[in-house]
């Protein structure tokens, strides 16, 4: 398979400590890269991101379309991820554009881009993807024994997310759509259920959404000087 990988791949993939043959696989003569492998050369290369923008976002059609823009040093680059029940067959939307978006930005920025395809740009890779590749987004979705919970939104349409990682992402994938102060409180206390299965299971998850809530609630504040009380 190692013919198939340009070598700008291989010597990426050196630098977190992957080989070929665990960082992904071959999937009709494209080389597809798992999620986490990505996030681990986001960390290696120091790249960070905006708060993506949400450019389209319809819970009750499971449509999502939002932009995210990284930053590699002095370099730059943005993409777009989307996420409708046309491309995307598991339960969380929002985290599913997140990282389609998040990967093709990385992949743009380390130079790989056209190269390789990342897992989540399509089912179609990760239905391919062989039993021995251990790690893919596909591995964490839609299982009986995963903690679960229910989020609300302001219009009242409901989500069923999966998984403390999801849970996690929709929390913070939700709260640049938030304007003012009492969309970020009024999320935050109609979804009790979500927070609860984070707090008890995954505590430094749940701190990780609360810090982001603060923050959300801050830039609105800085941005509009809305009144910092409830």
């Amino acid at each position: 398979m190692k013919s198939n990988i340009p070598d700008k791949v291989v010597e990426t993939l050196k630098e977190i400590g992957m080989n070929h043959t665990d960082a992904g696989w071959n999937c009709h003569g494209t080389y597809v890269l798992l999620h986490k492998a990505l996030e681990k050369v986001a960390v290696a290369r120091n790249i960070k991101f905006d708060a993506p923008q949400i450019l389209e976002n319809d819970s009750s059609k499971r449509v999502v379309s939002l932009m995210v823009m990284g930053h590699m040093g002095d370099k730059s680059e943005w993409s777009i991820g989307e996420a409708s029940p046309s491309n995307n067959k598991n339960s969380y939307p929002y985290a599913m554009a997140e990282k389609r978006a998040k990967d093709r930005v990385i992949l743009k920025l380390v130079g790989l881009h056209g190269d390789v395809y990342a897992e989540d740009e399509a089912d179609s890779f990760k239905e391919e993807r062989p039993e021995e590749i251990k790690g893919g987004t596909n591995e964490t979705q839609d299982k009986d024994n995963l903690p679960k919970a229910t989020f609300i939104n302001l219009d009242n349409t409901k989500e069923t997310i999966k998984g403390i990682e999801f849970i996690k992402e929709v929390f913070i994938q939700f709260l640049p759509s938030k304007t003012s102060r009492a969309d970020i409180v009024g999320f935050w206390k109609s979804n009790k259920e979500a927070r609860e299965v984070l707090e008890n299971l995954s505590p430094k998850d749940y701190e990780d959404v609360e810090k982001a809530f603060k923050k959300r609630a801050e830039e609105i504040v800085n941005d509009k000087g809305e009144d910092n009380g409830q």
